[in-house]
């Protein structure tokens, strides 16, 4: 992991639970960069969780407007408040690594600054992990919220497949059928997480975690719709690419679907999976993505295949990268060719 980033206002005690709490500790991490418009709202649902054993860990990236005067107002009144203000904006990538360390509880979960929780989701969500050992992770039903906390309709949003199949191959497809993937927020075992790359510089990040956690086990999902996720449609990815990269390094996480997909494809070969079993869930993971996810081929044929051909002659990616390649089976038959032949040359190798 990166140096953890500096950081200032961190209470010297650790949270207690309120009177009539139950169950293991739950460690919220709330990473926040100018997010006063929706900040109280968010932490007020988030501290009004019937589930009362939890630790609340807010870190602020340097903000300019008031999130540190409303962050400091929560930490005075309410001990299960940490708050982090860093010195400088390190991006969101490394603010999202920097809460998941200050953890403690078993379980941990993400939390955005402008999406809310029910009160009885965390409640709903240790009870359903309790009950399943072998869950690494448990999302809930949601409704979509716009910027003024109004309804969406849900129509336009259809492709959020969750990724709650029974064997991994389910759970791979479910991801890679998707085009927006709100389970990396979801409630999972913090041993389970830290196993993961946790977030990584690169756009997609958080696809990437949830597919290596999907692979390390089941993920449970309560129907009930106790998580309003806030979209904004006016935003482009070039947009959200800007909030990943550090105030000091413009430009350092483009949107890159080709390393996206890299990335997951070396999500699969790290997952604690027999080789065979990797292999099997390579392909077809890069063929429904790549392939039938009509949206992401879109992407990709953006692209163009000169960002496959700058990948392949990355060496530092090592074997993993040539699997990257099969996002340009779209091209000619002669590239397909070559491109599957390397493929099989470095899996022999594995």
């Amino acid at each position: 992991m990166p140096n953890q980033p500096a950081e200032s206002n961190a209470p010297a005690v650790r949270p207690t639970a309120a009177a009539g709490h139950y169950g293991p500790l739950v460690s919220i991490g709330l990473p926040v960069y100018n997010g006063a418009r929706y900040l109280r709202q968010t932490l007020d649902s988030l501290l009004g969780q019937e589930y009362s054993n939890l630790e609340l860990i807010l870190s602020d990236n340097a903000s300019t407007d008031s999130t540190a005067v409303i962050c400091r107002e929560y930490a005075a009144r309410d001990a299960r408040v940490r708050y982090y203000r860093l010195r400088r904006n390190v991006g969101a990538v490394q603010n999202f690594r920097h809460v998941f360390r200050q953890a403690h509880g078993p379980y941990f979960m993400w939390a955005a600054f402008d999406d809310l929780r029910d009160p009885l989701y965390v409640s709903a969500c240790v009870t359903a992990l309790e009950a399943r050992p072998d869950a690494v992770a448990c999302c809930t039903g949601l409704r979509l919220i716009d910027e003024d906390g109004q309804p969406v309709d849900e129509a336009a949003w259809t492709h959020g497949i969750r990724p709650v199949g029974r064997s991994a191959w389910q759970r791979v497809q479910a991801i890679a059928q998707a085009t927006y993937w709100y389970d990396f927020y979801a409630l999972t075992r913090t041993q389970q997480l830290a196993q993961t790359r946790l977030p990584l510089p690169v756009w997609g990040y958080d696809v990437v975690v949830l597919l290596e956690l999907c692979l390390r086990g089941p993920v449970l999902l309560v129907p009930q719709p106790l998580f309003a996720y806030r979209v904004f449609t006016h935003k482009t990815q070039q947009d959200l690419a800007r909030g990943l990269e550090s105030g000091q390094v413009a430009g350092a996480v483009p949107v890159s679907w080709g390393r996206m997909i890299l990335e997951m494809t070396r999500s699969i070969w790290r997952a604690p999976l027999p080789t065979a079993t990797k292999l099997r869930l390579t392909l077809p993971f890069l063929w429904e993505f790549c392939g039938r996810n009509a949206v992401v081929s879109s992407f990709i044929q953006a692209e163009g295949a000169a960002a496959v051909r700058r990948a392949l002659t990355e060496r530092a990616y090592g074997r993993s990268l040539i699997l990257l390649g099969i996002a340009g089976l779209g091209s000619s038959q002669y590239l397909r060719r070559r491109i599957v032949a390397k493929l099989r040359k470095e899996l022999r190798i594995t």
